[in-house]
């Protein structure tokens, strides 16, 4: 009687009525956990493919293998393409045009100053001033063409390396490999896949629940998932999705609950049982009699 006089005073609600009892020393109301059959997928699973078409040299995983992200999955021929990054590599390292056009600049540097000199002398004609004159401009000018073109032949260098970079298959994700579909020498299409990649850090544990028990699902709520395997193996979860659009036809709705896996100990694929601190209510209890 103490307890509940408490806790109409401060708040009719179920967090503020749990504190005020402990307190008082009163026994708090059980709340029955309600058990659901759940599935444990993995958190996405990603088809790995090709940005560009080729022949496959070589696919280094294998079904079941466990692969970081940034690893080498497959790589496609690319002869053509690292002969193009060799010759672009040669040319943007040749600094033989630009030592070569420096020396001619420094020599008409050299006349130039010379002619101003006989000019001032009346030792030359202004002709032959303007001569050297023009002769210096225009080194300095292929002097800077030269520098461009070394600029762009760099820029080309990257461009190859990016060509021959995209022939080479990395994984994006940290996971672990759940199909592979083309073999070597097998002709890779962009619309076709080589390996399929399951991420299973955290996983998804995913259960349908009458709709009576919509009003007593939120998010963060930890649920106990029971796996199948490892056997006996019981872990909390937390609810992370809550469906707000029914199915009509089954009456049910969707939650998913994040189970996490760090080490990747824990299988995806498999059936299990959830258990949620909610109270059980009969089928069709929260519904309207439409007939």
């Amino acid at each position: 009687m103490l307890c509940h006089l408490a806790v109409n005073r401060i708040k009719r609600t179920r967090i503020f009525s749990s504190v005020v009892c402990v307190l008082l020393g009163a026994a708090l109301p059980a709340v029955a956990g309600v058990k659901f059959d759940c599935v444990v997928q993995p958190n996405r699973i990603i088809a790995i493919g090709s940005p560009v078409t080729g022949i496959l040299s070589e696919v280094i995983v294998a079904r079941g293998d466990p692969v970081a992200k940034g690893q080498v999955l497959a790589r496609l021929e690319a002869e053509l393409e690292t002969a193009t990054v060799a010759v672009n590599s040669r040319r943007a390292g040749d600094e033989t045009s630009i030592e070569a056009q420096r020396v001619r600049l420094k020599l008409a540097q050299h006349r130039m100053t010379r002619a101003e000199k006989l000019l001032e002398r009346g030792a030359t004609t202004r002709e032959a001033f303007d001569e050297a004159a023009a002769e210096l401009e225009v080194g300095r000018a292929e002097l800077e063409r030269l520098k461009v073109q070394k600029d762009l032949a760099v820029m080309e260098l990257g461009r190859a390396k990016a060509t021959l970079a995209r022939r080479t298959i990395k994984s994006p994700i940290s996971g672990v490999v759940a199909a592979r579909r083309l073999s070597p020498g097998e002709f890779v299409t962009q619309e076709a896949w080589i390996v399929q990649l399951a991420d299973l850090d955290p996983l998804y544990v995913e259960v349908f629940l009458p709709t009576e028990y919509f009003d007593q699902l939120a998010l963060g709520q930890i649920g106990e998932v029971a796996l199948r395997q490892p056997p006996d193996t019981h872990l909390p979860a937390e609810v992370v999705v809550v469906d707000s659009v029914f199915d009509a036809t089954s009456n049910t709705f969707g939650v998913r609950l994040e189970l996490p896996n760090p080490d990747v100990v824990l299988p995806a694929g498999q059936r299990c049982k959830v258990t949620l601190n909610i109270n059980e209510v009969e089928p069709g209890s929260g519904g309207f009699n439409f007939e």
